[in-house]
């Protein structure tokens, strides 16, 4: 069940392009809460609103904001509906139009009759939204004129506006492009699936890197595949079959309290083990002794070393990339100083095909 309450605009504390962070007179302990313009319109204080309260009661990792459902002091939302006749969250009362990007109403439409083409193209897989700040950096910072599309899926958060990484990513010109799908919405393009949102990015803007992840707020229940990125194991065979220079970043940390996610994640080592089906290359970075012994047992113990070619970089030099663009971003709330593999793995990852070392 969805719990939501009735509250009141008490303040608006910052508007967006697309959504609104206010503050509520509300019968709980949570205050604020997220707008989103294109669906409930723009609120002011004082309107009396419908939030939906269920994270925040749940204590939930997606919580510490409530989300406003509808707005009782308009009687029609003013917003124009907006071009396109695809819906995303169908048949759900939050449905929204898009228009997708390969339908017969979008200028390219007739351009998604060729097929996909990969060839050359880099293909970067993330499981986490926060790898998508120095990734997109250290990508810029090794080749500037690089051109980098992010293809968000559906097993994050659906709206792209909420990502504030995407937003600063944008304002410093460090993301070209972004491409929602599925379920996933408010990219710069709509596209119905990864297929076509692949020939979007590779073949129609002429992208030359594609990163594909995820929103922020993804779910892991601690099983070996019970986690929100399962689906970007199916996306790297796809990738490499087409022809791409497709790599998956591996999720390294050694402050991770929980130790399926210490050393190299539970979740990537059980992506590489059961879905991906043809030899990739696992990137790793250089680490003091102890912490490479530790990362390769886990992947010998897991049968990839001989599965899998095993390339290291030493990855470090995200460090100046992260420096050169003002950037300080974090990963689960540690930042570098906290937590470097997490970040030397990004580097190593791009350096890998990017960089002559």
């Amino acid at each position: 069940m969805i719990e939501f309450k009735k509250a009141k605009v008490k303040k608006i504390e910052k508007t967006e392009q697309y959504l609104q962070e206010v503050y509520l007179e509300i019968d709980h302990p949570c205050k604020s809460a997220y707008n989103y313009i294109q669906m409930t319109g723009l609120v002011k204080p004082g309107d009396v609103v419908l939030a939906n309260t269920t994270a925040c009661t749940l204590n939930l990792g997606t919580g510490g904001y409530h989300y406003i459902m509808a707005n009782f002091s308009a009687s029609t939302c003013k917003e124009p509906l907006g071009q396109g006749h695809g819906m995303k969250l169908k048949y759900t009362p939050n449905q929204i139009n898009v228009l997708f990007s390969e339908e017969q109403d979008s200028p390219l439409h007739k351009k998604f009759y060729n097929k996909l083409a990969l060839k050359g193209k880099l293909v970067f897989i993330g499981e986490l939204h926060s790898m998508i700040v120095p990734l997109c950096s250290h990508i810029k910072y090794s080749s500037e004129n690089k051109r980098i599309a992010c293809i968000i899926t559906d097993h994050g958060a659906l709206p792209v506006w909420l990502s504030k990484n995407i937003r600063l990513l944008k304002s410093k010109g460090l993301l070209d492009t972004v491409i929602s799908i599925g379920n996933a919405f408010g990219g710069d393009y709509e596209s119905v699936n990864i297929y076509t949102a692949l020939q979007l990015a590779a073949n129609i803007l002429d992208m030359d890197a594609i990163i594909i992840t995820m929103g922020p707020g993804i779910l892991g229940t601690g099983t070996p595949f019970g986690f929100s990125g399962l689906e970007l194991g199916f996306y790297l065979d796809f990738c490499y079959n087409k022809g791409a220079q497709a790599l998956y970043i591996p999720r390294i940390s050694f402050r991770d309290n929980r130790s399926r996610h210490y050393g190299i994640s539970h979740h990537f080592i059980n992506i590489f083990k059961e879905l991906v089906t043809r030899p990739v290359p696992i990137v790793l970075p250089d680490m003091d002794r102890n912490k490479n012994r530790y990362v390769i047992k886990q992947l010998k113990d897991s049968g990839l070393l001989s599965k899998h070619p095993i390339a290291f970089r030493n990855g470090k030099k995200i460090i100046y990339s992260l420096s050169k663009y003002g950037l300080n971003p974090t990963t689960m709330g540690r930042g570098f100083d906290d937590d470097p593999e997490f970040f030397y793995a990004l580097g190593a990852v791009v350096e890998y095909v990017l960089m002559k070392v």
